[in-house]
């Protein structure tokens, strides 16, 4: 680059050289190119953006910022001062106002600085320290008096490190840690799940889990209440630092919003006395469900299923039968379709659609409708379930837009899947021991002796192996190829919706002896779960759901709304709008983009920062209808009583601050420490020359003399 310049100068020299002996050496033209010598010259030079720095200063006191941590982990007891059991906060306080800060040096001023709980509890050391930084500009040393524990915004770590990078280790970070490391004697209730919403007459399942942190082993009773009201217990035995994980079943039998309490007692020696109860609420619906059966001809699977849920009152059934023996399509019956729906609305209307055994075949479905169907999964939410048989019309659907939908991949070599002399049997893996989908009794023990019980198939679906993103639930006892056992039952997310694959023909068996016992358990189970989040809010026109349906404080919730017109197109608006009102009150819009055009679909993220019930209203973007629904943001406020204290952050963040880690009776160690670093209260000044106003105006002040001068010259 040097070069360049120095060349590109001695280039204008000599042409202004050349251009003086040209004019025949006159005054006036010599004038000329010296002026455009000195422009170019300086033109190049700023191209360099040369700048001049220089000291000033301050005449301000270095700064030691005290950072003394006052959120709820601090209010844990776990100090021991002279036999007695303090808090964390009350020794905070005392270093705070150590009688040793009066023994700071002079040129040094002590600031105090309180980190408080961030907006919707939890705590932001990270935070904390980076806004220190930047108010203190002249800070010699920050000194954090915590017990490490934060749950929210950047690690203390991470902002120890960058602080210690941009004062080029002038500010260093000291900590002081305060609480003990060890976990205190507590029985803590970590979760209990209770679904949005629930069916009025159907189970619901409340899963829970209990941690035991005694040094031995505790017997304690785990109870249910409804509202005011304790509706079931049961006994629960921890061991010394174990794990409990449980359930209750509740139903109501009446609809509306319920407030659902799991509960232990607590024990006499507990330190902390508030994770012990969990409170939730629960929206009790009356139901009404649309499924949609399609499939080839009406083989036993078929007719079982279509019996079963013509039988449940919250289900509405339609059934397409392509039957090849009959001259048109359909039953007979009131719920049988004539043909495939082409309205976009009445589609959207299904919650679920089972495909049994059908395919891209002359007299089924189309390309086209194969598309539809995958919108309606991935834009509409709505349940998907495969049912193959043993025509294996449903190989003829992987080469369309359903191919990316399946969880499995399929053995083309045997498109009509495979027979067995001796029935088969399903096995549960560990995905499919935890799942609600399996659940054919309520008792996770008899659950897998009711699996083992089951009757047997003598045919599968030429599956080769699941694809990568699904979850496996059951696989064949028996067969297996190099992938290992053959996936029979398999769930995949598939955009808003999901998909679940049946590799047997042969639920309709396990009714021997029991009639529709597990059958119909299975598939109602199976059913509800897929509609459930496209059925979180539901109006004439539109639907709101959101993910998680059980939000954390602080977790990013995905909102997804579909919203048609009242003629039943989809809405073409560009925006759609959420109202949130807090637990506290206080309103906030959210802004949906539109996603999809087909299917008139919105999506936006946001998150949720108080614990409790927030009420989520979407409004018609072009008509005046809404629809509202709850959303419960889970989980006790982010800091809590009784747990470790967190050494290890606070000697890392000393470590990387360039600082020390001081004990809390090392105070006059500290201010000893930093009485002899030297403060520094000088700022730099920088004048950038290439950008400066003045240098800008020269420069314009110049090539209007130049202008003049070539006039002056005589034009040249």
């Amino acid at each position: 680059m040097v070069v360049i310049s120095g060349a590109a100068i001695l280039a204008v020299v000599w042409f202004a050289w050349l251009a003086w002996q040209r004019s025949g050496r006159r005054g006036r033209v010599a004038v000329v190119e010296a002026l455009r010598v000195g422009l170019v010259t300086a033109a190049i030079i700023l191209l360099w953006q040369p700048e001049t720095t220089y000291r000033v200063d301050s005449g301000r006191k270095g700064e030691v910022v005290v950072l003394v941590d006052r959120t709820g982990s601090m209010r844990t007891a776990d100090v021991n001062i002279g036999g007695e059991a303090v808090g964390r906060q009350q020794l905070a306080d005392s270093i705070a106002d150590d009688p040793a800060w009066e023994q700071l040096d002079r040129r040094l001023e002590k600031v105090d600085i309180a980190v408080v709980e961030a907006s919707g509890g939890g705590s932001d050391l990270g935070g904390a320290l980076d806004r220190a930084a930047e108010r203190y500009e002249s800070a010699v040393a920050l000194v954090l008096v915590s017990d490490g524990d934060f749950n929210r915004g950047p690690s203390p770590v991470q902002a120890a490190a960058q602080l210690a990078t941009r004062s080029g280790g002038r500010a260093r970070v000291h900590t002081v840690p305060l609480g003990s490391p060890d976990r205190l004697p507590d029985i803590e209730l970590v979760s209990a799940d209770v679904p949005t919403f629930g069916v009025v007459g159907k189970p619901v399942r409340i899963p829970f889990t209990l941690r035991n942190w005694y040094d031995q082993m505790r017997d304690v009773s785990v109870s249910l209440r409804e509202d005011d009201s304790q509706v079931d217990s049961q006994p629960v035995t921890l061991d010394q630092g174990g794990r409990f994980d449980g359930a209750f079943v509740w139903q109501s039998e009446q609809a509306g919003t319920f407030a659902i309490t799991v509960e232990t007692p607590v024990q006499e020696s507990e330190t902390n006395r508030e994770n012990n109860r969990l409170t939730k609420t629960i929206e009790i619906r009356e139901e009404k469900l649309r499924v949609l059966i399609v499939d080839g001809e009406p083989r036993w699977e078929y007719r079982y299923l279509r019996n079963a849920l013509l039988r449940d009152p919250g289900i509405d059934v339609s059934c397409l039968l392509f039957h090849p023996q009959l001259p048109g399509v359909g039953g007979g019956g009131e719920d049988y379709l004539a043909s495939w729906p082409e309205d976009p609305a009445e589609l959207a209307s299904y919650d679920v659609i089972f495909l049994g055994d059908v395919g891209v075949v002359e007299g089924q479905l189309t390309v086209q409708q194969c598309g539809q169907i995958r919108g309606l999964v991935e834009q509409q939410a709505v349940g998907l379930v495969l049912m193959p048989g043993m025509r294996g019309r449903q190989s003829s659907l992987v080469p369309s837009e359903l191919g990316d939908l399946f969880p499995v991949l399929l053995d083309a070599s045997v498109p009509r899947g495979v027979g067995n002399v001796a029935p088969g049997a399903f096995a549960l893996t560990g995905p499919g021991r935890r799942s609600l989908l399996t659940a054919l009794d309520d008792d996770p023990q008899s659950n897998w002796a009711v699996w083992e019980s089951l009757p047997g198939f003598y045919w599968h679906a030429p599956v080769t192996r699941a694809k990568a993103g699904s979850e496996v639930l059951a696989v064949h006892a028996d067969s297996s190829n190099q992938y290992g056992r053959l996936p029979l039952l398999v769930t995949r997310p598939a955009g808003a919706g999901k998909v679940l694959f049946m590799g047997s023909d042969a639920v309709w068996r396990w009714r021997m002896g029991v009639e529709d016992k597990y059958h119909y358990r299975f598939w109602g189970q199976v059913i509800r779960w897929m509609a459930y989040q496209r059925n979180m809010a539901v109006g004439q026109t539109m639907r709101l759901s959101y993910r998680p349906d059980q939000p954390q404080l602080g977790e990013t919730v995905t909102l997804r709304a579909s919203v048609m017109t009242s003629n039943g197109a989809p809405s073409q608006a560009d925006v759609a709008t959420v109202e949130f009102v807090s637990p506290s009150g206080v309103s906030e819009l959210v802004k949906l983009e539109r996603q999809d055009s087909q299917w008139g679909v919105f999506v936006a993220q946001t998150q949720l920062d108080q614990s409790g019930v927030y009420t989520a209203t979407l409004r018609h973007p072009t008509e005046a209808s809404t629809v509202a629904a709850r959303i419960a943001v889970q989980g006790r406020a982010g800091e809590q009583l009784g747990r470790p204290a967190r050494w290890d952050i606070m000697r890392e963040v000393a470590r990387v601050g360039r600082g020390q880690t001081f004990m809390s009776n090392q105070i006059p160690k500290l201010v000893d420490r930093l009485n002899r670093l030297p403060p520094d209260p000088s700022t730099t000044r920088r004048i950038q020359w290439w950008n400066h106003p003045a240098v800008l105006s020269a420069m314009i002040a110049g090539l209007t003399l130049f202008w003049i001068a070539r006039k002056w010259a005589g034009g040249v």
